[in-house]
């Protein structure tokens, strides 16, 4: 277990905050960028007292310019702070840094967290809800796949590329495997890990992804494609 010992923490402020009175609206890119994240590190959370969702994204340290990469794409929905902090993890005796950044709240990331979570108990409270896959997956688009490939792909050890998906249940992870493949016939099996299920991308189909989303791969995170 890692004791939740904030060591350094501190607001950076790289971009100008909107004016109030200025309504954000989503481009279709945000929106693929928004869904291929919620798939992969990204969540959204509604204040106990808010009628609003705000998205939430975090990295470690490592992972800094694709961090801020995504922080100034979603630039319009963000005050454009971000948090820097460290704890340390008694388990490897290491103190680790992460970059967290939360959007405002806003209504227009209300049509995620209805597509994104479901309750787990309306007795519990609006705020207990699991992540799901949702049923419209038309946003699941290169940029998404590459976003989502980013946050939570790994090569194989036979030339394969996984893809993190051990927050969802194998009806989901089934779903997202076939639509991959029905949509852009990247060739997919599913892997179990622990209780959790995982795609796993053919080798043979690889060269397709690299040709899908190698133009949206932030040049830091080419090396998940083996580039």
């Amino acid at each position: 277990e890692f004791e939740n010992l904030i060591l350094n923490s501190q607001l950076i402020a790289p971009a100008q905050k909107l004016e109030a009175n200025i309504k954000p609206s989503i481009s279709i890119e945000v929106k693929e960028i928004l869904f291929g994240s919620l798939l992969g590190d990204g969540k959204l959370e509604l204040p106990p007292r808010g009628l609003n969702a705000r998205f939430g994204f975090i990295q470690s340290l490592e992972k800094k310019d694709y961090f801020l990469s995504v922080l100034n794409s979603l630039g319009d929905l963000c005050s454009g702070k971000y948090r820097e902090y460290s704890y340390f993890d008694k388990r490897t005796g290491k103190t680790y840094t992460s970059l967290n950044f939360w959007t405002r709240a806003l209504p227009v990331l209300n049509e995620f967290n209805l597509k994104f979570y479901s309750p787990v108990e309306p007795s519990l409270g609006r705020g207990s809800q699991i992540k799901i896959v949702p049923q419209d997956l038309s946003l699941l688009t290169p940029i998404a796949i590459a976003h989502w490939t980013m946050q939570g792909g790994s090569r194989g050890t036979s030339k394969g590329l996984y893809l993190c998906t051990d927050s969802f249940t194998y009806a989901d992870v089934l779903r997202l495997s076939k639509y991959l493949n029905n949509k852009y016939n990247l060739k997919s099996s599913i892997h179990k890990a622990g209780g959790n299920y995982r795609i796993y991308i053919l080798a043979k189909s690889v060269e397709t992804v690299k040709i899908l989303i190698l133009p949206f791969m932030h040049k830091t995170m080419k090396y998940k494609l083996g580039v």
